[in-house]
């Protein structure tokens, strides 16, 4: 069950993302206009795995469900399945998109907030309910946020576009640990 929706969940974001890698166009729905989008790629969040871990996690072996601890079930004599269990706590990035501004869709998991109460430091992940009703994505596909001038997040199911310069920089948290960490230009409501 949790292969499944751990592979729906990858299915659906990569089904719903658009302009993979390309410079920031027309076609693309925001509502503001960043500085220098030329510079701007718009991203998709099969785009920041290994090619290795991205194949791992679409070719998931069948999970059973026989009592507790369905990861134990795995055989470290399987390719397949070391393969899968490896990219479920990956940190590997990919290293085209560091140093570079993106943007990306993603839900918000607050993690710090300031004395207005408005979420200054979040967890952006690839589904709703990543870090809280299920088990964390991995490392790989959670990019760790600060945003210094505050948003007020009235609806944890809204999705937000993220703009700004990705970078490397792991950050582990009771929540979940994120290989990538985003500096935000600029927060805004996904439609």
């Amino acid at each position: 069950m949790l292969t499944k929706l751990l592979k729906k969940s990858f299915i659906v974001v990569i089904g719903t993302s658009v302009l993979s890698g390309k410079v920031l166009g027309q076609d693309y729905q925001l509502e503001f206009k960043p500085v220098n989008p030329d510079e701007v790629l718009a991203v998709k969040w099969e785009d920041l795995m290994s090619q290795a871990d991205l194949a791992a996690i679409l070719n998931a072996p069948p999970v059973s469900h026989d009592g507790y601890g369905w990861d134990d079930k795995f055989s470290t004599d399987s390719p397949v399945e070391s393969a899968f269990q490896r990219a479920l706590q990956s940190f590997d990035v990919n290293p085209e998109y560091l140093g570079k501004r993106i943007v990306l869709p993603g839900f918000i998991v607050p993690t710090a907030y300031n004395e207005e109460r408005e979420v200054t430091e979040f967890f952006l992940v690839p589904f709703f309910g990543a870090c809280i009703h299920v088990p964390p994505p991995p490392p790989n596909q959670i990019i760790h946020v600060t945003y210094e001038q505050g948003l007020q997040l009235d609806n944890m199911y809204d999705a937000y576009y993220i703009l700004g310069e990705l970078s490397s920089q792991v950050v582990r948290h009771e929540l979940a640990d994120s290989a990538y960490s985003l500096k935000a230009e600029h927060v805004e409501m996904y439609n």
